[in-house]
């Protein structure tokens, strides 16, 4: 007999019992393992290898994306000033007793409508009260003249003009309730119905391009000053809606006018909410093809705060334009003056117009925003007038031709051998040929208009303007130049006098000057016009 087989029987099942559950602790083991590889070899490992490929590949794309510029492009128009006389007023009247002037703006329907922004300077306020429309001053023009811009394309409206308080306060607002209740979504820019909103930017997003503008005009008017509805001049005279010097900086404006303070302040704050800054501006000398001093010291100021482009009006003909640059690398385009764009004055140049076009082009890489303004120019266009045919409308001078120019009514008062297309075409390539020396002065920053015209200081004195240029002198000197035949280019009296400027200057026009432009006009302004302001 085996000592095994003599053991007790519950020391038997003990054991045996504790052999069974060695041998199910090693399975449970072994188990364990078996379903811990497979869950590795199952799950674990294809998640990690998962998320390890979802990782590099996030980084490729992440790298891809740091590479990859992403370009949206902005396209803006901008023309003159849009100012409707008698005339032009009569034909938009019908014998039902509708009004409507889409006619005047037709010519010009699909080069506004293919702009991203379209601008126009509205000269004067509008009214529903047909019987208090007025073409001369005090201006009123009937809000039909707004819907004939809408339906035309244009989307951005100006109004801090010369011409826009003839009526004082009232016409104002109904001026703004017009624009805020039938055209919601055009934006109007330079005139506020309180003085808490005036010096703030409207800003309009274009294909992920934020766009602030401003507006601004010359510190001369009735309602800068706190001058009551009463007061507006009748008269026509360059302060048609106040008498008296005026303060730019005055409590209660509805319009924003030039003051160093309220401008700096505007911009900042553009430009903290936006890409992009276009500022308009009402500046410059009546008829006079060359800015004055005033516009190029604010041109620098302005220049000086980072503004992208400038738009100038009010002189009512075309000047030069060009880009500004400073040392930092910062540029900027401007059109000093674009002209009138829809007017029936009867001066030559009154009638040569500019349409303003430029490319507003937005990059954005590895977090870094660019913005550029590319492909400056400006078109030439001519306003055509026929009152008694009843035809008004601008056209482009590349649309327009030697018999629309026979049929001009202005050719009574200039004669047919002023006004031709060979002129109109000669006139744009000499005023575009101007060339503009930026100022290096700060005197007429901050001065205001009496009157008569006069620039005053903050004392009330008189302030000369003795640097402006005009443009019959530049083009003097300009001829002397090219008729001095002892050119040194040693000669150290050149432009170097006008090194002192930090800004450098580039003229965008076409600078050759081949014209036989003749026009022994007197350039007198028509009748249904009075504007003797000189800024």
């Amino acid at each position: 007999m085996k000592k095994r087989d003599n053991l007790p029987l519950n020391y038997k099942e003990r054991l045996n019992s504790r052999t069974s559950f060695l041998v199910s602790i090693a399975v449970l083991v072994v188990l364990c393992l078996v379903f811990n590889q497979m869950d590795y070899t199952m799950i674990r490992q294809p998640a990690a290898q998962a998320k390890k490929a979802a990782d590099l590949q996030k980084q490729k794309e992440e790298e891809a994306a740091a590479t990859t510029q992403e370009v949206t492009t902005a396209t803006v128009l901008a023309v003159g000033d849009n100012l409707v006389q008698p005339s032009l007023l009569a034909s938009g009247q019908s014998e039902t007793g509708a009004w409507n002037y889409d006619s005047v703006y037709a010519n010009l329907k699909s080069d506004i409508q293919a702009a991203d922004i379209a601008m126009v300077n509205q000269e004067t306020p509008f009214t529903t009260d047909h019987s208090a429309v007025s073409g001369t001053a005090p201006y009123a023009t009937p809000t039909e003249i707004g819907d004939a811009l809408v339906n035309a394309g244009f989307n951005v409206v100006t109004s801090a003009t010369a011409l826009i308080d003839d009526n004082g306060s009232s016409m104002i607002n109904e001026t703004l309730n017009y624009w805020e209740t039938s055209h919601p979504d055009v934006t109007l820019v330079g005139i506020h119905k309180s003085q808490t909103s005036t010096n703030t930017a409207k800003i309009v997003e274009i294909n992920g391009i934020k766009i602030a503008f401003l507006d601004y005009t010359f510190p001369a008017y009735g309602s800068q000053s706190g001058i009551s509805d009463n007061s507006a001049d009748t008269t026509g005279s360059s302060a048609s809606s106040g008498s008296t010097a005026t303060s730019s900086s005055s409590k209660g404006s509805m319009i924003d006018t030039f003051n160093t303070a309220d401008v700096a302040a505007a911009i900042k704050q553009a430009k903290s909410s936006a890409d992009c800054v276009i500022f308009s501006a009402n500046w410059g000398k009546t008829e006079e093809p060359m800015p004055t001093e005033y516009e190029k010291e604010w041109a620098n100021f302005l220049m000086e705060q980072g503004v992208d482009v400038v738009i100038g009006g009010h002189p009512h003909t075309l000047q030069p334009y060009g880009t500004m640059s400073d040392k930092e690398g910062h540029s900027m385009l401007i059109f000093y003056s674009l002209g009138n764009f829809v007017s029936t004055q009867e001066s030559f140049d009154a009638l040569l117009e500019g349409m303003g076009c430029f490319t507003i082009q937005k990059t954005v890489q590895n977090g870094k925003t660019t913005v550029e303004i590319l492909d400056p120019e400006v078109k030439p266009m001519v306003m055509h007038y026929n009152k008694d045919a009843g035809v008004f409308s601008p056209y482009m001078l590349s649309d327009y031709t030697e018999e629309l120019a026979s049929q001009h009514e202005v050719r009574t008062v200039l004669g047919d051998d002023s006004f031709t297309l060979a002129n109109l075409q000669a006139r744009f390539k000499e005023i575009m040929s101007l060339s503009v020396k930026p100022s290096t002065n700060t005197d007429l920053l901050d001065v205001t208009f009496n009157s008569d015209g006069d620039m005053v200081n903050s004392n009330g004195e008189y302030v000369d303007d003795t640097w402006s240029v005009s443009a019959a002198n530049a083009q003097d000197d300009t001829a002397a130049d090219n008729s001095d035949s002892s050119d040194d280019s040693s000669d150290s009296s050149d432009d170097s006098s006008d090194s002192s400027d930090d800004y450098d200057y580039s003229d965008s026009s076409d600078n050759s000057d081949e014209s036989d432009y003749s026009d022994e006009s007197d350039y007198s302004d028509d009748s249904d016009y009075s504007d003797d302001s000189e800024y």
